[in-house]
């Protein structure tokens, strides 16, 4: 399926020589996104955590299999970038800087979870426009989606769930695995929770968890005390039902 089109129209306006009337010719010009279309055209908005832990806002316009534009707190960059799917659900990104990145995406491809290899974390929604602000009750429910490891060959991603109340998450995941966050600290201006974990391996260490700008898409990251990197940590994308 082609990318979407985008459709500029240039009216060209025809001074007739003397003695002939004017006329106006209408031209369709037409722009196709580069490479396949991957389904996540658009305009994307949402709350993104550096590795110092400070937070930014995030733009990305999507077409095709590009990122053609970023915006990071209102502030245009230089930065494009190009998306690839490794598996269901889950991608793979190189930036025009050097950056290697890896998504996670809802079922509706509506949001993403993403995280770089700067330990850059982000959360995005399709077509938001802002943040609305955030309550440490708008975690409670049920939640599921994926979990995955960085590296994220189709193996390595699968199904999880979680039920929050109270700041607590519990967490399990197809392969057995579970865990539980404790958040007690929300940075309400971009919907940001931060807690510790410990799971059923006997790993501890730090939570953290971005939530969208509907409220509706939850992306978390657990990683051990003494991580190195975000290879590391496991990434969740968990959708409320």
């Amino acid at each position: 399926m082609p990318a979407k089109l985008k459709i500029g129209t240039l009216l060209l306006a025809l001074l007739a020589l003397a003695g002939c009337g004017s006329e106006t010719t209408t031209v369709v010009v037409e722009h196709r996104c580069v490479g396949p279309d991957l389904g996540l055209d658009g305009l994307w908005f949402g709350a993104m955590e550096d590795e110092s832990g400070t937070l930014f806002t995030l733009e990305w316009e999507i077409c095709g299999d590009r990122i053609a534009r970023e915006v990071i707190s209102g502030f245009g960059s230089s930065v494009t970038g190009r998306l690839w799917q490794t598996g269901p659900g889950a991608w793979r990104g190189a930036l025009s800087d050097g950056t290697e990145l890896w998504m996670l995406t809802s079922g509706s491809r509506r949001h993403l979870m993403m995280v770089n290899d700067f330990f850059e974390f982000a959360v995005l929604e399709r077509d938001a426009l802002d943040l609305p602000g955030w309550l440490f009750s708008d975690l409670d429910g049920h939640w599921s989606g994926r979990h995955a490891r960085v590296g994220w060959r189709a193996f390595a991603v699968q199904p999880a769930w979680a039920l929050c109340g109270a700041g607590r998450c519990d967490t399990t995941e197809a392969g057995g695995a579970a865990a539980t966050l404790w958040f007690d600290v929300l940075d309400r201006g971009f919907g940001m929770y931060r807690g510790e974990y410990a799971d059923s391996w006997g790993d501890e260490g730090i939570a953290g968890a971005l939530m969208s700008p509907d409220l509706l898409f939850l992306g978390t990251y657990t990683c051990p005390f003494d991580y190195l990197g975000p290879e590391d940590c496991t990434f969740g994308a968990l959708n409320f039902d």
